[in-house]
């Protein structure tokens, strides 16, 4: 081919041919700055290009996880404050039923503590809810029934849930309120049942019945009989009789008529038959049975509540001249009723405090059992949490290293291609000029 043809001109080819190069080069160099990856389509790398699409899509996965696991650590975390202040209520209850044991202490107003506490636990438990998730509140609940269970994701490469139990249900699967699931339902420093049958400090419920027959039970009899409690007391091994008789003071030969020993206490519990109301009378009882160390309750319907004082026993009856005879005894905290049919006394058996405080200690195991269950299960998500954001890192890592670009190199490539470019250029121009050249062979040529 000759050097020297206007038909081909291979100077400008060579340049045309290298400015393409260089041009296609700096395309690609702009495109990775652009990017910041040197792999950014299948055609920049097929093989690179489809193991970096994977690693991204798993990374993607792994971003649900942790928004997965988020969800259920706010789950348990809200669970969790529930059952703080659940316990510093428990606290709060043992403190109260403790306090039923001590003479002295208005159970009516302990019993008022003890029912706002366990409705407290259940309003606590109710609103342990997280987006419409409750781990605690029962299942068997007739409104706002808690979650049987959550399952939350823990991983893309095998979907086996992470399951989040209802703890009330753990408990208690037929539990219907959070008191329940702890065996406090019916909680009574009044009278909580007790299946101990034996004659140990028991308590009692004294029923007065009708105001007529308050006045003639309390007023009959001669100058030498008066009615009488006797509470019998066991500390010790030394059992002491309490004998509490009603003297009527509107009756002017009124006297005591119990024996009086180291082991026997005769107390005038003085009223008028004639201007004492029926409540009045079971009030002044009342106001005696405290000044010697009983705890008593006097209901609104007149009847008393009799517990501590290490009581064993109580019986109602007659005493005269020292002869006491009793007409209704209860010794033992059983639930059946006794009843005198001549002075319609009522006598009901109650059990003592100390039942009360083992449910409570009981109650208190079984929350700690629920805060360890939450506390395992918040150490769980947190360590997938962690292990999920370690592996989503170092995925990150990897397909970095495989997919993005060296900027620093790629800045001083695209500025090397630049130069290029202009040489180029300028060679294109010099060799389009070349067959301008042959004209000034024909100059003179006419």
């Amino acid at each position: 081919m000759s050097l020297f043809s206007v038909n081909t001109n291979v100077g400008a080819l060579a340049a045309l041919q290298s400015l393409d190069y260089t041009q296609e080069a700096e395309n690609q160099a702009q495109n990775e700055v652009s990017t910041g990856q040197k792999v950014s389509n299948a055609s920049d790398n097929p093989a690179i290009y489809a193991i970096g699409n994977t690693i991204n899509s798993n990374i993607a996965g792994l971003s649900a996880v942790s928004d997965s696991l988020n969800f259920g650590a706010q789950i348990v975390s809200t669970a969790t404050s529930a059952v703080s202040s659940i316990s510093t209520i428990l606290q709060n209850l043992q403190t109260t039923v403790t306090d039923a044991g001590t003479s002295g202490f208005t159970l009516a107003n302990l019993q008022q503590s003890v029912t706002a506490d366990l409705a407290g636990i259940n309003a606590y438990a109710s609103d342990a809810t997280f987006s419409g998730f409750n781990l605690l509140n029962p299942t068997g609940a007739a409104t706002n029934p808690g979650s049987t269970q959550v399952n939350i994701v823990q991983n893309i490469g095998d979907l086996t849930p992470l399951q989040l139990n209802n703890q009330a249900d753990v408990l208690d699967s037929s539990a219907t309120q959070f008191t329940d699931a702890l065996g406090l339902t019916n909680l009574s420093v009044l009278g909580v049942q007790n299946s101990n049958a034996s004659a140990s400090n028991i308590g009692a419920n004294i029923s007065f019945g009708s105001a007529s027959t308050i006045l003639t039970t309390f007023s009959t009899g001669t100058a030498n009989t008066n009615q009488e409690f006797q509470l019998q007391t066991t500390s010790g091994g030394t059992t002491t009789d309490y004998n509490f008789e009603f003297i009527d003071t509107s009756a002017a030969s009124s006297q005591l008529q119990s024996n009086v020993s180291a082991t026997s206490k005769a107390i005038a519990v003085d009223f008028n038959s004639t201007t004492d109301s029926p409540n009045t009378i079971v009030a002044k009882l009342a106001t005696t049975l405290e000044s010697y160390g009983f705890g008593v309750v006097q209901q609104s319907d007149g009847s008393l509540n009799i517990v501590g004082n290490n009581l064993t026993g109580i019986q109602y009856g007659a005493v005269s001249a020292g002869t006491f005879t009793p007409t209704a005894t209860v010794t033992s905290s059983t639930t059946t009723a006794q009843t005198d049919a001549t002075s319609g006394v009522t006598l009901a058996g109650l059990s003592t405090a100390a039942a009360a405080v083992t449910t409570v200690q009981s109650a208190i195991s079984d929350l700690n059992t629920v805060a360890v269950n939450l506390g395992a299960l918040s150490q769980q998500i947190t360590g997938i949490q962690n292990f999920t954001s370690a592996l989503s890192s170092a995925l990150t890592t990897g397909v970095g290293a495989l997919t993005d670009a060296d900027l620093a190199a790629e800045s001083a490539q695209l500025s090397s291609l630049q130069t290029k470019q202009q040489l180029a250029t300028q060679s294109l121009t010099i060799a389009n000029q070349a067959p301008q050249i042959l004209l000034t062979l024909f100059k003179n040529i006419s």
